[in-house]
């Protein structure tokens, strides 16, 4: 159906080009992509060049002319995933509010400056004090912060932590999480399934099927579904199996925004 998570060369750590990442969804006979490059301000690591404010223009102009090219073949949707610290809200809100966009996906890359792929994050703690660390950031940052559709890949940790999988990690931090749905349901924002966690050892998307269950129950509507795709083979990566688990959840519809007003599409 829809692949809502898509990275390209635009974002440091993307591998393909737009035209790629929209041949290859065409390919894969999907009906709507949305691209969503990474826009990370203040990022600690002066090594990576990020994907600049002052690049945005650009950005803009190569979607105009990619949805143009394509139109027809495919929906092609400008979106932007945004990472959120503490320090850096109101200048995330400008520049949401500034640019055209059809979706937002709002993420948490950093707790305290250190993003959670590196060892030096979970040095010297548990496991359980790694996920309340960062569980309780997002809280924070999704109380502060509206200027978003949908929250990215909620137990992100899960991908890079070091210690052994277990099945009931999703029951980390049980409170907190819930905490973090409620603030979602109350302000009418997204929770995204993230399919990149089927290639971790949990072979699960994030979040866990539990927590997107939850978002359910407590009358949360929005459901979108990304790959989190940095190369061209991820596009729609386990979309069969996830559809079949969302549907499992009674999950009948999933959400395609435009200028970022939701509507929902039924599940095939």
């Amino acid at each position: 159906m829809f692949d809502y998570h898509i990275h390209t060369t635009y974002s440091p750590d993307g591998q393909m080009s737009m035209e790629t990442a929209c041949l290859r969804a065409i390919e894969l006979g999907l009906a709507e992509i949305a691209i969503t490059d990474h826009i990370d301000m203040d990022w600690p690591n002066t090594a990576i060049p990020p994907f600049d404010v002052k690049m945005l223009d650009r950005y803009f102009e190569d979607l105009g002319k990619i949805k143009e090219k394509y139109k027809g073949s495919i929906n092609i949707k400008k979106g932007i995933e945004i990472g959120l610290q503490p320090h850096i809200l109101e200048e995330c809100t400008d520049i949401i509010q500034s640019y055209p966009f059809d979706f937002v996906i709002a993420s948490v890359h950093l707790v305290n400056r250190v993003d959670p792929c590196l060892g030096e994050y979970y040095t010297g703690r548990t496991k359980e004090e790694c996920y309340y660390l960062y569980y309780q950031e997002i809280l924070s940052l999704i109380r502060s912060y509206d200027e978003f559709d949908v929250l990215g890949h909620l137990d992100y940790i899960k991908r890079y932590s070091p210690f052994p999988p277990g099945e009931k990690d999703h029951l980390l931090c049980n409170s907190l999480v819930d905490d973090i749905i409620r603030v979602l349901v109350s302000k009418g924002k997204g929770l995204e399934i993230n399919t990149s966690g089927c290639q971790h050892a949990s072979k699960s998307p994030m979040p866990h099927p539990d927590i997107i269950r939850r978002y359910i129950q407590l009358g949360g509507k929005i459901i979108t579904l990304g790959s989190d795709a940095h190369r061209p083979e991820y596009l729609a990566f386990e979309f069969d199996n996830t559809l079949e688990r969302v549907k499992n959840l009674g999950i009948n519809q999933l959400t395609s925004f435009t200028h970022r007003v939701p509507s929902f599409v039924p599940i095939p």
